[in-house]
Parts: C-alpha cells; sequence; structure tokens
C-alpha cells in the first residue's frame, strides 16, 4: 500500500508539475540567469554559490534547482541563449541582401543591415556574456570557442555567403568573401564593443548607430562597385 502512495505522489507532483513554457517558469529562469551572471562577473563562477544566485534572484533554492542541477549546466544555459539568438539572425540574413539586388538599393540594404547587427550586438546582456567567458576561459575550457564558432562564427559566415553571391552578380568586389565578411562585422561594431567590453557597459544607442554608419560607409568604399563606377 505504501508503495502504491509513493508512486501515486510522485505521478502527481510530475503532472502537477510547471511546463517550461509557463509564464512563471520563464520569469524564474530570466531571473537566475541574470543573477548568475552579475554574480560570476562579480565573484567569479568558482567564488559563485546557487544558494547566492537563488538570493540575488529572489528566489529559493529549490527553484534554482528545479530548473539548473549544477553551476555548469547554468553557465551553458547563459551561453546557449546568445548562441540561439546569432543563429536566429545568421538564418534572417540569408537571401537578405540578394533577394532583389540593385546597384542603387545595395547600400540602404547594408545600412539597415548594419543598424540591425550593431544593435544586436552591442547589448548589455552581450557585453556582460562576453567579459564573462574571458574571465571563466580557464575555469570552463572551451566553451568560449563554443561561443565563438557558433554566435559570431556563425554571422559572419553568412554574411560572406551574401557578399559571394554579390560579388558574382557585379554588386560587389570582394575577392575574399570571407574577408570583406569579418571586416564589415568589426567596421560596424569594433569601437563600441571594445568600449563596452572594457567599460563594462554599452555606449549610447546614438555612438553605436553612427559608428555603424561610418562602418558601412568605409566597407562600400572598399568593396561598393557602384561608387567606384561614378568616381571614374
Amino acid at each position: 500500500m505504501s508503495t502504491i502512495s509513493a508512486r501515486h505522489r510522485r505521478l502527481t507532483r510530475r503532472v502537477a508539475a510547471p511546463r517550461a513554457d509557463d509564464p512563471r517558469v520563464v520569469r524564474s529562469r530570466a531571473a537566475v540567469v541574470r543573477a548568475a551572471t552579475t554574480l560570476f562577473l562579480e565573484k567569479g563562477f568558482g567564488g559563485t554559490t546557487m544558494e547566492e544566485i537563488a538570493a540575488l534572484a529572489g528566489i529559493t533554492k529549490r527553484t534554482v534547482y528545479n530548473n539548473y542541477s549544477d553551476k555548469g549546466s547554468l553557465f551553458s544555459e547563459i551561453v546557449s541563449d546568445a548562441i540561439a539568438y546569432a543563429g536566429e539572425f545568421a538564418r534572417d540574413l540569408r537571401g537578405e541582401l540578394t533577394r532583389e539586388p540593385t546597384p542603387t538599393g545595395l547600400p540602404t540594404a547594408l545600412h539597415d543591415l548594419g543598424r540591425r547587427l550593431a544593435l544586436g550586438v552591442v547589448r548589455p546582456e552581450i557585453i556582460a556574456l562576453r567579459r564573462l567567458l574571458i574571465r571563466e576561459a580557464p575555469t570552463v575550457p572551451g566553451l568560449a570557442k563554443q561561443y565563438f564558432d557558433r554566435a559570431p562564427g556563425r554571422v559572419i559566415a553568412a554574411l560572406a555567403a551574401e557578399f559571394e553571391h554579390l560579388s558574382k552578380l557585379g554588386l560587389l568586389q570582394a575577392p575574399s568573401s570571407r574577408i570583406a565578411a569579418e571586416q564589415f562585422a568589426y567596421l560596424v561594431v569594433g569601437e563600441p564593443l571594445d568600449r563596452a567590453m572594457l567599460v563594462g557597459t554599452p555606449p549610447s544607442k546614438e555612438h553605436v548607430l553612427e559608428r555603424a554608419r561610418e562602418g558601412v560607409e568605409t566597407f562600400l568604399a572598399r568593396y561598393g562597385t557602384a561608387r567606384r563606377k561614378r568616381r571614374r
């Protein structure tokens, strides 16, 4: 009888457990991620306890463990969220510049892309994550490389594919589409990102957008065929 009761209690708990998309679960997980990121930056991965994360998040330790088995899985979740965002950006980018390409429309499309890329990268949560990965690289080996390959690396690969196609159409003159993609990314976000990484907080939106605009103009001066023809 006691065995049946125990099984019944376990089944009841499973049925009653909230779903992952339950707003309460979403809020709890977001609070835990914010608290963990803050504490990892302040005290380091090894110097932070799950109890401290729970206290800062304003929830019970049991709730934290219901969502994350340990600090390692929590750290991986923080990185996975950023990778998912970058993957979505890269997927949306495919075919965007080459859907209806024209010499006059390309600068506008590149400026729009540059603005979205800059605002997507120079964000508080991304800055915090990058600083955290650099700090904890010796503690969690391989995670920083995983982030680079699957987040900025994936976006650069998507840009390279677009630029290669545009070069074949004669709208860009990029002998190496990969180098052109790397230069576009760093021209658009390099200075604001470096500033934010060192200072800890992103510069103003106006500053980010102004640097993105200037970066795209520099890119077009180097690779844009339409402007070169006008100068001749």
